[in-house]
């Protein structure tokens, strides 16, 4: 403890100002009725991932240039990074405190950039053996089937992956065409989470044909279904079976195998999704003049916005508020279309407007083929009267995958109906860890309230106004007759500026402001933290102030 300087007599005080001794016997947190303490909270970005990436940790790994930590960071929610940068329709940017400010971050752009960092550097990922005696099926290798075997695999439980087609991948394969994700990543993805832990392949394997429910539930301690939708909905008209109308998701799995197909060159897509946007930028890869054909606005159609802007960009054409009436043909050959006018009524159960049909008002339109991409459906030959299905999905635990019976979990589009790879991702991992919870008898984790931090949270004071740095992509005008990669990806320069752009909202990220603010030096900085000395922090909440992010909170003094 410092002594207090104490003079006898004024005689013996210096005859000028000057330091003769320290203040720290002044305990100044003697004053204090409310104390700062560092509160790490939620970034809005992570709250919008559907498989709760944390974002800001590894962004702020990727400013320290620790990219094998930063990877490690995503793995451990997302096994396929280098998929969701390309594919993700990225709710994280959307939720991205920057949009409050100037453009958000490329979440997406600087999540491939560490996936593909991750595929070329392959030591990263260790393998883990086979440890644990309870086997698992995954029936369905798309988005959630891979990442349930891999987080079981990864914890050492040993996995059969069943998949009806020759290839792995599922929709990743069959529904993501190649100039959004190419079969060279894919089939890299494929193999690094093949080889993260023990997992059996066996291909041309169908549920309900080769192999049933219930011998899987004789021979595997847990079945984990993520079938997906594959088969295509009907439009119900007279005529969609023959000649010149065709599914889209048919279109697209002759595609992406690589067959040669001549779509024609007047081509009409009927449907507002995303497949409906990748099979009409297909067709204008293919050379075909494309319409699509959408029953309601473009407010209302329930693709990716990136994905219509692409489409627009690249020379498709889209005729709103309109439904296919009737098909002609010449003989078998198709020749034309007519089209029911729309207008939109009241919101329907998807909360969107209904379209209502103005009657009396058609219109015709000369078409060489017609795709229907109205959406997909399951195909639950096999699993439907074993477990309880709904909507012709099945009935499962939203957050866990649980069925109706033992041993089985579902997820995916097979239990949300058309949802997105981000969305099937989350579901696999989930039910994985609640697989491993029941057979390790681990009880279920507490759930913690988050506090997500907002802009009004925020000192931007410290922050300047930065565009966001645009992915390299090859120019519109070259994109037909190829299939190739529409995006190149960030450089190593560009990742580097793009996460120097995170404001890292509610977490501290080291920058020294209230260290440097403190009046009374109560701060003082550790590795990788800071401590607050309480015996002289006098509760001027200087720190919490003038903190950027939002990492420090305050409380009454004594709660």
């Amino acid at each position: 403890m410092v002594k207090k300087l104490e003079f006898k007599s004024y005689k013996d005080m210096p005859i000028r100002p000057m330091t003769l001794s320290t203040m720290m016997w002044n305990l100044t947190g003697s004053w204090r009725n409310v104390r700062p303490y560092y509160d790490f909270k939620t970034s809005p970005c992570i709250a919008g991932c559907p498989t709760s990436e944390n974002i800001q940790r590894y962004i702020y790994l990727v400013t320290e240039k620790r990219y094998e930590e930063a990877w490690s960071t995503i793995i451990e929610s997302n096994p396929m990074p280098a998929i969701t940068g390309r594919v993700c329709f990225h709710p994280c940017m959307s939720k991205c405190t920057r949009m409050d400010y100037d453009e958000p971050v490329n979440i997406n752009a600087i999540e491939r950039s560490l996936g593909d960092m991750g595929l070329d550097n392959p030591g990263w990922m260790t393998r883990v053996k086979g440890t644990e005696a309870q086997k698992v099926a995954v029936v369905g290798s798309g988005p959630a089937g891979l990442s349930c075997a891999f987080y079981l695999a990864r914890a050492g439980f040993p996995v059969t992956l069943f998949e009806m087609e020759k290839a792995l991948g599922g929709v990743l394969r069959w529904g993501i065409p190649e100039y959004r994700l190419t079969n060279e990543v894919l089939d890299r993805v494929i193999s690094s989470i093949l080889e993260a832990g023990p997992i059996e392949v066996k291909t041309g394997i169908e549920v309900g044909k080769e192999i049933n429910l219930e011998e899987l539930e004789k021979d595997f301690n847990a079945v984990f279904l993520g079938t997906g939708l594959t088969k295509s909905r009907s439009m119900g008209m007279e005529g969609e079976e023959g000649n010149g109308v065709e599914a889209g998701l048919s279109f697209l799995k002759k595609v992406n195998g690589g067959e040669k197909v001549d779509p024609g060159k007047r081509v009409v897509v009927i449907g507002g999704g995303n497949t409906a946007m990748d099979v009409a930028r297909c067709a204008i890869r293919s050379g075909s003049e494309v319409t699509v054909v959408y029953r309601r606005t473009i407010n209302e159609m329930p693709a990716i916005q990136e994905e219509i802007e692409e489409a627009e960009r690249e020379g498709v054409n889209f005729h709103f508020l309109a439904a296919p009436l009737e098909i002609k043909r010449n003989g078998d050959s198709l020749t034309s279309v007519v089209f029911q006018k729309m207008k939109l009524g009241k919101p329907d159960e998807s909360g969107r407007r209904r379209p209502v049909a103005v009657e009396g008002e058609t219109f015709e339109m000369e078409v060489d083929r017609m795709f229907s991409a109205i959406g997909e459906q399951a195909d639950l030959e096999g699993i439907d009267g074993m477990l309880d299905c709904e909507w012709n999905l099945i009935k499962a635990d939203q957050k866990m995958g649980q069925c109706s019976r033992d041993k089985f979990y579902a997820g995916g589009d097979v239990v949300t109906g058309a949802a997105s790879v981000v969305e099937a991702i989350a579901a696999g991992r989930k039910a994985a860890e609640k697989m491993i919870r029941v057979f390790r008898g681990e009880s279920e984790p507490e759930e913690i309230e988050e506090r997500i931090v907002g802009i009004d949270d925020m000192n931007t004071d410290y922050f300047t106004r930065v565009k966001q740095n645009r992915v390299p992509r090859i120019p519109s005008e070259e994109i037909r007759g190829t299939f190739r990669e529409i995006k190149t990806g960030y450089t190593d320069e560009l990742l580097e500026k793009e996460a120097e752009r995170c404001f890292s909202c509610g977490v501290c990220n080291y920058c020294d402001n209230c260290w440097v603010f403190c009046p009374d030096v109560a701060i003082h900085r550790r590795e990788n933290e800071y401590e607050i000395d309480l015996d002289y922090c006098k509760g001027c909440l200087v720190c919490v102030e003038e903190c950027p992010r939002s990492a420090l909170s305050t409380r009454e003094e004594g709660k």
